[in-house]
């Protein structure tokens, strides 16, 4: 017997921002609450859709196959109400522009809110949606004119998408303060494979070109997990491996420390804009030998 869902639309809010983050704190930034908060409604959601969607360790919340078919749902949910809202502001077209950003996790929680500030108060007649998304997320959401700008990772893997670098550093590796390679100046690939490697997905700049470095060397990890470099960061801070990620995704989890790799893996951060779209002009900053920060 079909029973009817009571769902509150900020019980789905706080899953999408598990599932897109891999943690309850950017979650909670995502939505300006507390984490104590979002653990409600994530606890609420599941009994109101009457499914284990998460596996609790501690304080670490592993999503299940059942959340990850359910994500894909609420997904297409998000993307039909963009589009619809997006047709309104077309119809509304005389009350001023709405401009439709997206950026990776990173540079969400640390530069782009100032950024995003600054441009609110030197236009305040322009509107703003600002989503927080994976790099692949973003890159087709732009190919398909959903945003009108985009900051990921390394070059955009769609062709034909206008980009702009705007910042490069390098891959750093990171552990916990009292994990033994925290004694470490520098670390290489064999001081890495002794432990379990907590890396990107294959399909990344970073993955890509650390596996050749790992191949150049005869070497193969003893174990890994792939996940996105949030969720790295997250299970590294949490004592269950060490992560490769970038500096500014390692700046937010204090609980880290983070040594340079050698080899040196170059990262790009590029803001990207739909098909046919004019590319944006700003100045490329290197991150090298810096605090972490585009600021």
């Amino acid at each position: 017997m079909n029973r009817q869902l009571r769902l509150h639309p900020r019980q789905v809010e706080a899953f999408r921002g598990i599932m897109l983050t891999g943690s309850i704190t950017l979650a909670a930034q995502m939505m300006n609450v507390t984490q104590p908060a979002v653990s409600r409604l994530i606890r609420d959601f599941e009994i109101a859709v009457d499914l284990r969607l998460f596996d609790r360790d501690g304080r670490r919340l592993v999503a299940r196959a059942e959340a990850i078919r359910l994500y894909r749902e609420v997904e297409r949910f998000y993307l039909g109400l963009d589009h619809i809202g997006a047709i309104a502001d077309d119809i509304r077209g005389s009350r001023g522009l709405r401009l439709r950003i997206a950026a990776m996790p990173a540079l969400a929680a640390s530069c782009l809110p100032e950024i995003l500030s600054r441009l609110m108060g030197a236009q305040p007649d322009v509107s703003v949606v600002f989503d927080v998304e994976s790099t692949d997320h973003i890159c087709d959401m732009i190919t398909n004119h959903h945003y009108d700008l985009g900051f990921v990772f390394g070059s955009p893997r769609h062709a034909g998408l206008p980009a702009q670098p705007l910042a490069t550093t390098h891959a750093v590796v990171a552990m916990r303060r009292d994990h033994p390679l925290a004694a470490l100046s520098g670390i290489t690939p064999r001081d890495l494979v002794a432990y379990r490697l907590l890396l990107p997905g294959r399909k990344t700049p970073v993955r890509q070109s650390f596996d050749t470095i790992l191949a150049q060397a005869g070497l193969s990890p003893a174990t890994l997990m792939e996940t996105s470099m949030a969720n790295c960061c997250g299970f590294a801070a949490r004592g269950d491996g060490i992560a490769i990620s970038d500096p500014v995704t390692v700046a937010e989890r204090g609980e880290l420390v983070s040594r340079p790799l050698t080899p040196e893996i170059e990262i790009s951060y590029v803001a990207i804009r739909p098909p046919q779209a004019r590319a944006c002009c700003w100045p490329t900053r290197s991150l090298t030998r810096r605090k972490p920060g585009l600021g």
